[in-house]
């Protein structure tokens, strides 16, 4: 049996383990920002980092038939994983020790859910009612046992230049879709928040400011160097 501080450094480097993949999600993301068409694009290339990162299957006890002594295996991280009231969490990471105690098909602890240690929702500029989507997520990620993770990524696609009438109006509709509602959003003291803006498709041969992170402890979006994502990252989520 393991003493209670071996535990609590084997949760703190799990957590540890996964700040480093969101990481350096957020920072592939940023760097090539046509990498996803729609928020499952996304879901699965995180997933597949995840996977990689944590065990890939752990033994449940869900037998594996009236004769049989081995019982089937599944992995600790799911995509759309039931959240209750016909709800799913986009990729949840659960404990080994839930995962082993899983007795039928639909990897439940007996007739409910299990409860993700760390759960994750995505969104992106498709996002009809980012105010809506965020408050929905945050419930949703406040059932993590750990932590739960926000990530939001916006691409502003118009090419008007600093100074500009289009550009100003493209700041004002910026600002009104989705720096306002990111800001405005009631977090959970679980929750980290990570909402990216990305300017795409400026003209300009130069664009400043073509990263923005918010910053929740400050309550201000930040320009990030492209070259400093992952380091902006992994500071937000301490």
């Amino acid at each position: 049996m393991m003493e209670p501080g071996v535990v609590l450094a084997s949760l703190d480097s799990d957590r540890l383990r996964l700040d480093g993949v969101i990481a350096d999600f957020c920072r592939a993301v940023v760097a090539e920002p046509l990498c996803y068409f729609s928020e499952a694009d996304l879901q699965g290339m995180l997933y597949a980092r995840m996977v990689s990162a944590f065990p890939a299957q752990v033994e449940t006890s869900c037998n594996r038939g009236p004769d049989s002594k081995g019982c089937y295996r599944t992995g600790v991280v799911h995509r759309e994983y039931g959240a209750g009231g016909s709800r799913r969490i986009d990729i949840a990471l659960f404990s080994e020790k839930d995962v082993a105690a899983i007795s039928g098909p639909n990897l439940k602890l007996g007739s409910t859910y299990m409860k993700p240690r760390f759960a994750i929702e995505l969104g992106t500029e498709k996002t009809v009612d980012t105010a809506a989507h965020i408050a929905s997520d945050l419930e949703k990620l406040s059932q993590a046992t750990e932590r739960g993770y926000l990530i939001h990524f916006y691409r502003d696609a118009s090419k008007a230049d600093s100074g500009t009438p289009t550009r100003a109006k493209t700041e004002q509709r910026l600002e009104d879709a989705f720096r306002l509602p990111v800001v405005n959003a009631r977090s959970h003291d679980k929750v980290r928040s990570l909402c990216f803006l990305l300017r795409i498709a400026r003209s300009s041969r130069t664009i400043h400011g073509k990263c923005e992170l918010f910053h929740p402890e400050s309550g201000a979006w930040r320009k990030v160097n492209l070259g400093r994502v992952r380091e902006a990252v992994l500071e937000t989520l301490r």
